[in-house]
């Protein structure tokens, strides 16, 4: 692997992250964990006035009561409210990350906190994101993750916005009752991809790719950063 001062992803890993819309770089952060997962807790601690998800938001769900109002916590402009955690903004593994796969004169865009207390439905992150250009959105879990814990799952492929596939899968799924009439089968069942996770572990995904989680146990935390292709 190269060093972190010039750190870029292989030819392989930018070629599958272009086929299929996401890429796991695992362990890139293993050695910071520590560190991170200080600060996260810090800046969650420190929040005044958490902001909850509203209870009736069609794409997150639990059935445990003491949730109900509390289905996901968020902290958006998250590096930058505590100095142990903007140096990612300027980190070398991520900026050689993004550059491998949005070339030069990216824009880093947002980021933002989050402990999650439900699953979460299939959705894309399109939502408010200048679509006419490339967005990727990079995780950092902090909890180990697999397909009965909380991990991503992900329909590879859906970020191609040029043939049937990606469009009809947006389609059918955005109202989540509606896939499940269209299909006859449970959301969780789809035919996806998990992407089990250790913290340490980079995930970065295009933002057309449709994902969701399905039973993660109660606070699991995780950390996004955004950046959107220049011009």
């Amino acid at each position: 692997m190269n060093s972190a001062a010039d750190f870029a992803l292989t030819e392989q890993q930018v070629r599958f992250f272009e086929s299929f819309g996401f890429l796991k770089v695992p362990g890139l952060f293993r050695a910071d964990v520590a560190r991170i997962e200080r600060a996260f807790d810090a800046v969650f601690a420190a929040e005044e006035t958490p902001f909850y998800l509203p209870p009736d938001n069609e794409f997150h769900h639990t059935d445990d009561p003491r949730y109900a109002e509390q289905l996901r916590q968020i902290v958006p402009g998250f590096l930058d409210k505590s100095p142990e955690l903007s140096w990612l903004k300027d980190d070398p593994r991520l900026l050689g990350a993004v550059r491998s796969l949005l070339g030069e004169g990216f824009t880093y865009s947002e980021s933002d906190g989050n402990l999650f207390n439900c699953d979460v439905y299939w959705h894309t992150d399109l939502y408010g994101a200048d679509a006419s250009k490339e967005n990727v959105k990079l995780f950092f879990y902090l909890d180990p993750l697999g397909a009965d814990s909380g991990a991503l799952r992900v329909l590879p492929g859906t970020h191609h916005h040029k043939g049937s596939y990606g469009p009809r899968m947006r389609s059918d799924l955005y109202t989540p009752g509606k896939a499940t009439d269209l299909y006859d089968i449970a959301l969780e069942d789809f035919p996806s991809y998990t992407i089990d996770v250790i913290p340490g572990d980079l995930v970065i995904m295009n933002f057309r790719v449709i994902h969701g989680s399905w039973h993660g146990a109660p606070g699991r935390k995780l950390f996004t950063v955004n950046y959107t292709q220049a011009g």
